[in-house]
């Protein structure tokens, strides 16, 4: 493990604990430790606490209630047990503890011991390197499937392909899971599938080795030797699917991929092809509408184009000549009808004219005018004066009198009226 150097950089209290976790979580892996449970606490969340020891220290312990639930023994106080699980820091408190994933009572200390034993054997060879594993395809066709073919873990793995819609073959290789005999039988399973070659000259392109949960002593055969090295020579990817979240084995580790269940194998070897059904029908949705795109890009470019084609055609052509001439022929018409019509009123206005100036025209006016003055003579006259019972006064020298102040106390003056003359005399 590589230690930090030293440095003359001041880190405030959270930096140093985000850096120590950092550093654990990177240089300490998921790890079994062997101590005594004391101080066990179950909190009203599900989630177990205690205190793992020995003689020589102890260390907080948390067993989440997911783990928890699938415990097949009940923890207690003073309960010697073996826990698998990896190393976590509490940032704001500085403390560490293991959060614990699998528990096995120390009465299986011998088949604990023996699994740290062979697993640490095998991985000094090299037999669980990153280098050596083979990549999973993501689109198998023929999936081989070594486990017992009456066990619910080949059910359950069927079951979630076939509500998932998954398109490929499943051949089950018969092979007991648990007991003596049975990591041969895994091994042979696994070697024949390797070697099988179907009537296209095609082997399969991926092996399964399979089993539900069970104790330590039930899934024993996946941590046996045989298993582990034919699964790590493998020419064939490998997937483990053995037991449940907390179970780990041999052949976990060896295998090209370890899936938590059986269930969750057949999600890996499915998962690829819904999402790429998925993208293709997304790809598909969005090529259509860019193909829509460009096919209406087209129909316009062709609208238009035939648009420019029909008024460049010579019909076209001769069609807007006929037009235009329609028009200018219309236009002359309008033209022509409107020249008459005002040389028409020119004409009627010319004979009104000189209908006015005519000699006969100006001697009837004459003597209209002539005729009003008779009648207005006429109605002037003296005559027509008296009769409308006015008088004329002249005084004895025959000068009329137009003034009261004109006629003389002392001399008579003439009155004259309608019907005759009379003599008067101021009083």
């Amino acid at each position: 493990m590589e230690f930090l150097r030293q440095s003359d950089e001041v880190l405030s209290v959270g930096e140093f604990s985000r850096r120590f976790k950092m550093l654990v979580k990177t240089h300490i892996p998921e790890l079994w430790l062997k101590g005594e449970i004391s101080g066990i606490k179950t909190a009203p969340s599900g989630h177990i606490y205690f205190t793992l020891k020995d003689a020589d220290g102890e260390i907080s312990a948390v067993l989440f209630k997911g783990y928890a639930r699938s415990m097949r023994i009940k923890l207690e106080n003073g309960m010697r047990i073996f826990a698998y699980g990896e190393i976590s820091i509490y940032e704001a408190r500085g403390n560490y503890q293991i959060v614990v994933k699998a528990v096995i009572p120390d009465g299986e200390g011998s088949l604990a011991a023996r699994f740290e034993a062979l697993k640490k054997c095998l991985a000094e060879e090299g037999l669980f390197d990153s280098d050596r594993k083979l990549p999973i395809p993501k689109l198998p066709r023929r999936v081989a499937v070594i486990t017992s073919p009456s066990g619910a873990a080949i059910q359950d793995f069927c079951r979630i392909l076939k509500r998932r819609n998954w398109h490929g073959e499943v051949v089950v290789i018969p092979s007991r899971v648990q007991g003596d005999g049975a990591a041969d039988e895994i091994a042979q399973g696994l070697k024949l599938a390797q070697d099988y070659v179907f009537a296209d000259g095609k082997g399969f392109d991926l092996a399964i080795v399979m089993r539900g949960g069970g104790s330590l002593e039930d899934l024993w055969c996946f941590n046996e030797e045989i298993v582990a090295r034919t699964i790590a020579d493998s020419s064939l990817p490998v997937i483990s699917a053995v037991g449940h979240e907390i179970d780990f084995t041999l052949s976990d580790f060896a295998s090209d991929l370890r899936a938590e269940t059986p269930s969750a194998a057949a999600e890996i070897i499915s998962s690829y092809r819904i999402d790429a059904v998925a993208r293709l029908k997304e790809t598909v949705a969005e090529l259509s509408r860019i193909v829509m795109m460009r096919i209406d890009g087209l129909n316009l470019k062709l609208d238009s184009y035939s648009e420019i084609l029909r008024l460049h055609s010579p019909i076209e052509k001769v069609r807007t000549l006929y037009l235009k001439l329609d028009s200018t022929e219309t236009r002359l018409h309008a033209l022509a009808g409107k020249l008459l019509s005002d040389m028409h009123i020119a004409y009627k206005s010319a004979e009104l004219r000189l209908a006015e100036r005519s000699p006969k025209k100006i001697l009837q006016q004459k003597r209209e005018k002539l005729e009003l003055i008779e009648r207005n003579l006429e109605l002037a006259s003296v005559e027509n004066t008296l009769s409308r019972g006015f008088a004329l006064l002249r005084d004895s020298n025959g000068k009329y009198i137009s003034s009261v102040a004109d006629i003389s106390d002392s001399k008579p003056f003439e009155v004259r009226l309608a019907d005759g003359t009379i003599s008067a005399k101021k009083e």
